[in-house]
């Protein structure tokens, strides 16, 4: 894995953005019902395990990284971070923020808008790991594990992350998970829309941040990774 840059206040601020987007995201998502993503469904597979309500799914993910988590200082320390640290803390508690705002604006149980409030959902959630993304000071908890077992076994991502995310919404619908049309199209399109938004947001950050950053005299090498490092 490639080292963390040292973050600074515009970094976390970003980070936190992106964590809160990234919670309320999948929070719409919970609320409309027509299904999840892998990790998504897992949490809500989680939450139907231990008994919480609906509007509890980030209560489920606090239970679910905060294990992962505990995992990996024993296994591979390098993959917790501050940036872990505040996403699994702004999920967590956004989700169940996302869930319950819209339980209170909508009565009734409207197709056409549930459909509206999932894809909002989603477009809420990628622009948010668009942005964790780009910052990088971190990885959250799912994808730290994923890096671990590409170390393990020595395999590539791309190879790595189908196989979990067909684990992970496998066990999670087998749990009580929300499985549904939405989950078919987040398989298909997920990828595509958050690679789109993570290279515009790259593109804003290096601009915008790091080049200024750099032109004020601070390191370079302190605010961007090398791209030919593993």
């Amino acid at each position: 894995m490639k080292d963390y840059k040292i973050p600074n206040i515009i970094d976390i601020l970003l980070t936190l953005f992106a964590s809160i987007l990234c919670g309320m995201g999948c929070g719409f998502i919970n609320f409309a019902s027509l299904g999840m993503d892998a990790i998504g469904i897992f949490y809500d597979g989680i939450r139907n395990v231990l008994k919480l309500s609906p509007e509890q799914i980030g209560t489920a993910s606090y239970v679910v990284c905060f294990i992962l988590s505990i995992f990996l200082l024993i296994v591979a320390r390098k993959y917790v971070s501050i940036g872990s640290v505040i996403y699994i803390l702004m999920y967590g508690f956004f989700a169940n923020v996302g869930t319950v705002m819209w339980e209170h604006l909508i009565s009734g149980d409207n197709l056409i808008i549930r459909i509206l409030v999932a894809s909002l959902g989603f477009l809420v959630l990628y622009i948010g790991l668009g942005i964790f993304i780009a910052v990088d000071i971190g990885v959250d908890a799912f994808t730290g594990v994923m890096l671990w077992i590409c170390d393990i076994t020595k395999k590539d991502m791309k190879i790595v992350k189908p196989v979990c995310d067909i684990g992970l919404t496998i066990i999670g619908a087998v749990l009580g998970g929300t499985l549904g049309a939405f989950t078919f199209i987040s398989i298909i399109l997920g990828g595509i829309c958050l690679s789109a938004i993570t290279k515009q947001f790259q593109k804003f950050y290096i601009k915008n941040i790091v080049i200024k950053r750099y032109n004020k005299g601070q390191n370079p090498e302190q605010t961007l990774k090398s791209d030919d490092e593993d």
